[in-house]
């Protein structure tokens, strides 16, 4: 008979019987390491388990297992992307816990290796880092420059919502990181001429472009629409500003192609 455990992972995911039960042998070996206890019953861990921070962390866990193939690890990371949550309403973000997984970045990083990231993973990424910027630090350098890289380079997503991740992403890292971040970024062919034009000129912005991100994000539903002071609370605690030593790179690369 198929346990509890193993049936969840077999139907949510979905997978084989056999890859179900090595998941749920997996699973009751790690949970007690999660913060469970090995007193808990399958149904808790299969509670626990929605949880996208518990699930994050499993997936972790299980990534360099030699049992679980590729295919059944980005199954899992897709499966962890599903338990995130977006907006329901207008403003609801602002209001909401970040459940994100501390290395939600890595995980991604490994779907973009496989080109499975797409646009609903872009739409969670940036939510997740709308709500939690140090999510983008949690991660070596390495990493979150390869997401940035992946994200921009999805022709899919709205180019706002690319806009979005790029400017909450360079914003969360050190100056001299974001700086040299942008000048590749404008120099990256695979990422549409019109994208880089407009991150290069909020970079070059007197403000750092967070006029313009606060209309993007509410635009996209992160911030409520009648908001009209960029000086509001509300405002200057959600929307960042990139570093004023991009603006010079902003400004050369716009004078180049002829937008200034």
């Amino acid at each position: 008979m198929t346990s509890t455990l193993a049936e969840a992972f077999r139907s949510e995911l979905p997978c084989s019987d056999a890859t179900a039960t090595l998941l749920s042998t997996l699973a009751q070996e790690w949970l007690p390491r999660l913060g469970g206890t090995v007193e808990d019953s399958e149904e808790d861990s299969v509670l626990r388990l929605r949880d996208p921070r518990v699930f994050g962390a499993f997936v972790e866990s299980v990534a360099e297992d030699r049992r679980v193939t590729t295919q059944v690890r980005n199954a899992l990371i897709e499966h962890l992307f599903d338990l995130l949550p977006l907006p329901r309403t207008e403003g609801e973000v602002i209001a909401v816990e970040s459940r994100a997984p501390r290395h939600l970045l890595a995980l991604a990083a490994a779907l973009a290796t496989a080109e499975g990231l797409s646009v609903l993973h872009v739409m969670h990424l940036v939510y997740a880092i709308f709500l939690d910027r140090s999510l983008v630090t949690e991660v070596p350098r390495k990493t979150r420059s390869f997401v940035l890289q992946a994200v921009l380079s999805e022709k899919g997503s709205e180019e706002e919502l690319r806009l979005l991740y790029a400017c909450l992403a360079l914003a969360a890292v050190p100056e001299p990181e974001a700086a040299s971040e942008l000048r590749r970024i404008l120099k990256m062919t695979t990422v549409p001429v019109e994208s880089r034009r407009a991150l290069a000129t909020m970079a070059a912005a007197d403000d750092g472009g967070r006029t313009a991100l606060t209309r993007i994000a509410q635009r996209q539903g992160l911030l409520p629409a009648d908001l009209s002071d960029a000086q509001s609370p509300t405002v200057l605690a959600n929307i960042p500003h990139l570093p004023a030593r991009l603006s010079a790179s902003g400004l050369r690369f716009l004078k180049r192609s002829g937008s200034c």
